[in-house]
């Protein structure tokens, strides 16, 4: 693989982070300027994961929001960018190893 291949991977690797972190860093300002106002969405009527939203885990463990769907996305969207963080180190382990 060429030099020039080489940097352009590591220029797209380097642009997703720091644009899914700065969306991550928006949306939680976001949520935390919103969360307690009468801003916050009315999602009274969703019944397809009123299950999953009410559940323990996103009313009680993870709960940094009083509203808990902004409890759901952030959980949701931390753990995507955990997930990718861990196959970029093994990518890049097996890479220096051969």
């Amino acid at each position: 693989m060429t030099d020039k291949q080489v940097k352009e991977r590591a220029n797209r690797k380097r642009w997703w982070w720091i644009t899914s972190l700065s969306i991550f860093f928006i949306a939680q300002f976001i949520f935390f300027a919103i969360d307690g106002t009468n801003l916050e969405p009315n999602l009274n009527n969703t019944v397809w994961a009123k299950w999953l939203v009410e559940s323990k885990l996103f009313t009680e463990w993870i709960a940094p929001f009083s509203f808990p769907w902004f409890n759901m996305v952030t959980t949701l969207f931390a753990t995507v960018l955990f997930l990718k963080a861990v196959t970029d180190i093994i990518k890049g382990s097996k890479k220096y190893r051969s």
